[in-house]
């Protein structure tokens, strides 16, 4: 077969396959920016939700594994970034009703956090670490300010109606 061929054949298959309307996998987006929605739930160790289904998770993994588990039954994995911070610095957030802003990563149950709010009697409240001497707000729980080396205190703040 001459080159020519060749090219002729080689673009008789390729050219019909250019006008076939191509479209990605059902679920994922065009774009990379996946929007940010609301989850409630409570934020638990992976060990537990793990524990009641008869698996045992290494006990070096377990401080670094937290996981939202959502009001409708799914689970969700937490990354560990500065959305979800305050929950592995602070054990007093865990079980508790929340309500977490973020977007679960395309293809996973990976939740990025990037708001946090919490249910006290039923009400929607804000989350924050604060520093009475320098009135800064933290979103994490750290063990002095960095400003003053005052103490920080958690508050949880009804959201405004």
């Amino acid at each position: 077969m001459s080159s020519v061929n060749a090219c002729r054949l080689g673009l008789g298959v390729y050219l019909p396959l250019c006008l076939i309307p191509w479209s990605l996998p059902a679920g994922v987006a065009e774009d990379k920016a996946v929007k940010a929605a609301d989850y409630n739930g409570k934020v638990v160790p992976l060990a537990d939700v793990l524990a009641k289904q008869g698996v045992r998770l290494d006990r070096d993994a377990a401080p670094y594994a937290l996981v939202l588990a959502a009001d409708d039954g799914k689970i969700y994995s937490l990354v560990k970034d500065d959305g979800a911070r305050m929950f592995y610095r602070d054990p007093r957030l865990l079980n508790r009703p929340m309500r977490l802003t973020g977007r679960v990563l395309p293809g996973s149950q990976l939740l990025q956090v990037v708001a946090v709010h919490s249910y006290v009697k039923g009400e929607l409240c804000e989350v924050y670490y604060w520093c009475d001497v320098c009135a800064i707000r933290r979103n994490e729980k750290l063990a002095q300010c960095e400003c003053c080396g005052g103490l920080l205190e958690l508050r949880e703040v009804p959201v405004p109606k």
